[in-house]
């Protein structure tokens, strides 16, 4: 039976493979390892080779399915909020390598949740999502990512759609205790349908679609010290960030991370370089906390 936290929405689904983890036992050991130099030309170093199973599924709205792993490789992991996994997607005989946002994780307990959202389109990652069971396993590499709370803002500005909502939410979790905050979340699903980011009081939340996002921040002129964050498909971030600019916002103060809306896959073999690292040579079996070996 999945262990529930009281942080998660974690179905209760009994299988074989778990079992309850008592604290009797001791805290888990930490089995996961720096990813090698070798690797992608050092571009990761400081990042680690993961091996996650999935031990909760959940459709926390009609478009957004959150999807609970747990691994002895996120005993005591440490991670920066907003910060995310390059995770790897079998997709019939290749695999598709992709990044989803931690939305939180418990590294006591070595459990962590994503929010995949379920496109129209179909990619891999949502094919995957869509039939994920409690059980599977995805080999992952991590933490990824620079952009992270700007410490000297005394205001926090963000601007994102649905598929980069997950990394709003989880720096809005991290501010500090009445910091004053503005999230402008652009989605074409109706306001209000996905979970709102917790703890948050004094975070205004504007759910709107794309065309009064460019008519709010047409008229938008932000106070001085205010940061922003902009996330999402590209032609919306580079439109943001050109109207805050001319609305007085400094360059500096602008974080972005666009990506394209459509486009070629990173696609691999089925055999590929993490499964050569992970699954081939892994010897400890990979154990999820509470997963019998």
């Amino acid at each position: 039976m999945i262990l529930r936290l009281s942080t998660h929405r974690i179905q209760s689904v009994a299988t074989p493979h778990m079992k309850e983890y008592s604290m009797s036992e001791g805290p888990p050991a930490s089995t996961r390892r720096p990813v090698p130099d070798e690797m992608f030309s050092g571009r990761l170093k400081g990042s680690y080779l993961l091996d996650l199973e999935v031990v909760g599924v959940d459709d926390v709205a009609p478009h957004v399915r959150l999807i609970t792993m747990a691994s002895s490789d996120l005993v005591g992991f440490e991670y920066t909020p907003g910060q995310d996994l390059l995770f790897e997607f079998p997709d019939g005989d290749l695999t598709f390598r992709r990044r989803y946002t931690i939305r939180r994780l418990d590294p006591a307990a070595g459990i962590a949740d994503f929010e995949i959202e379920i496109h129209d389109g179909r990619g891999p990652a949502t094919r995957w999502a869509a039939k994920a069971e409690v059980g599977e396993h995805l080999e992952a590499i991590g933490p990824r990512g620079g952009i992270s709370l700007r410490p000297t803002a005394t205001s926090h500005l963000f601007v994102v759609d649905d598929s980069a909502m997950p990394a709003a939410f989880a720096l809005l979790e991290a501010l500090a205790a009445g910091t004053p905050a503005t999230a402008l979340l652009v989605t074409s699903h109706g306001a209000k349908l996905r979970p709102a980011p917790a703890g948050a009081p004094a975070t205004s939340l504007v759910w709107l679609d794309q065309a009064d996002l460019l008519e709010m921040l047409s008229d938008l002129h932000p106070a001085a010290g205010t940061a922003a964050y902009l996330f999402g498909e590209r032609h919306l971030v580079r439109t943001a960030e050109e109207l805050l600019l001319a609305g007085g916002l400094d360059r500096d103060a602008v974080a972005s991370k666009p990506h394209l809306a459509t486009g070629p896959a990173q696609r691999q073999p089925r055999r590929t370089v993490f499964q050569l690292n992970l699954g081939s040579s892994r010897t400890d079996g990979g154990s999820c906390p509470r997963c019998r070996s």
